[in-house]
């Protein structure tokens, strides 16, 4: 699956470039334009979502990146919430509205009006059917609980990501999240 996975990242890596040329382009004709009219804030963030589906394919790790495209699955879908915990406090649920990555590999999940942040590289990832555990390699930051209702296991992706318990930052991998070698995609 990790070639397979390649040659799709590879046409997918060549379309965002093509978007990035022509985005480049038609930027240098909005030189002109005040930093304070309202088109402009989203012609800025269509750029920050370029970045982030490059980053998401070449910056990240493969545990983190399984991790966003599972959350894709259910990105902004009322009846999937996001629960979290950071640390020693237990936030709540809320909707996933957007994820970026951001460079050297922060990550900012969008949930209701809170966004939780963590380096991907200061991360070893636990991987359960409806969670994930993120801990911390410095004690000094916060432990991270993330909690869903759409299972690993009824994800498509599975099957494309099941290297990433092989992964160096993985130090858990649920029996139930191994998948047969016959399973199809």
């Amino acid at each position: 699956m990790d070639a397979k996975r390649k040659e799709l990242d590879q046409k997918l890596l060549e379309a965002y470039e093509d978007l990035a040329r022509a985005y480049f382009r038609v930027k240098d004709n909005l030189a002109e334009v005040p930093s304070n009219y309202p088109g402009l804030e989203r012609w800025i963030n269509l750029e920050r979502k370029l970045n982030t589906e490059r980053r998401l394919i070449e910056e990240i790790s493969l545990p983190c990146r399984f991790i966003l495209e599972h959350f894709t699955c259910f990105l902004g879908k009322p009846d999937h919430t996001l629960g979290y915990k950071v640390g020693q406090f237990q936030v709540g649920r809320a909707l996933l509205t957007d994820f970026y990555i951001e460079e050297w590999g922060n990550i900012t999940l969008v949930l209701g009006n809170v966004q939780l942040i963590w380096r991907d590289k200061d991360y070893r990832y636990f991987f359960y059917p409806d969670k994930v555990i993120l801990r911390p390699c410095e004690r000094i930051k916060p432990e991270i609980h993330l909690y869903f209702s759409f299972s690993f296991k009824y994800s498509h992706l599975l099957k494309l990501y099941q290297d990433v318990k092989d992964h160096p930052q993985v130090e858990y991998w649920h029996e139930d999240l191994i998948v047969s070698p016959d399973t199809e995609i």
